[in-house]
């Protein structure tokens, strides 16, 4: 059952998705950085993967949170009929879980489940990852209201950006 929030305005939601439009950026661009080999192993790689799970956690947040704070930005937001999201989105898939779930306990906080990761188990799937998400984002920006998104997320916007993306 979804708390009652504050409506936002349009212009708060298209201010917003400017920021979840970063998020996705960031999630992208992180993921073929990582790609590309562009960091040996070291501290750089270990920040560039820190980066790529924190982006894949707010993304996942945002899609996935049936209960968001008050604060929160949610997909949720972007629909008149706050129940449809949830109905339109895909299940969270069992490896988005476990991404969601190892960002929590192996980057975000200190906990004492790392002590039991083993090197192997250290390793992320971050392009499968990102498609994952970018499945789930791409019936988003289809189902959402197009008036609420901030124009770099318009069909047009987004087919001129589609050659530079990791996942076009």
């Amino acid at each position: 059952m979804l708390i009652a929030r504050r409506q936002r305005s349009k212009r708060e939601l298209q201010k917003a998705s400017e920021q979840l439009y970063y998020e996705f950026w960031m999630l992208t661009s992180v993921a073929k950085g990582l790609a590309s080999g562009i960091a040996v192993k070291g501290w750089l790689q270990n920040a560039l993967l820190e980066s790529f799970i924190i982006h894949v956690r707010a993304m996942l947040d945002f899609l996935y949170t049936d209960d968001p704070k008050s604060d929160d930005i949610a997909a949720v937001d972007y629909f008149a009929d706050k129940e449809s999201w949830a109905i339109i989105r895909p299940m969270l898939s069992r490896s988005l879980r476990v991404a969601r779930k190892r960002a929590g306990k192996e980057v975000a906080h200190l906990t004492y489940s790392r002590l039991s990761v083993s090197p192997e188990n250290k390793i992320w799937s971050f392009i499968d990852i990102t498609t994952e998400i970018q499945v789930v984002l791409s019936i988003f920006l289809e189902h959402a209201q197009a008036d609420l998104l901030a124009p770099q997320w318009q069909p047009q916007q987004l087919q001129s950006q589609a050659s530079s993306a990791l996942l076009a």
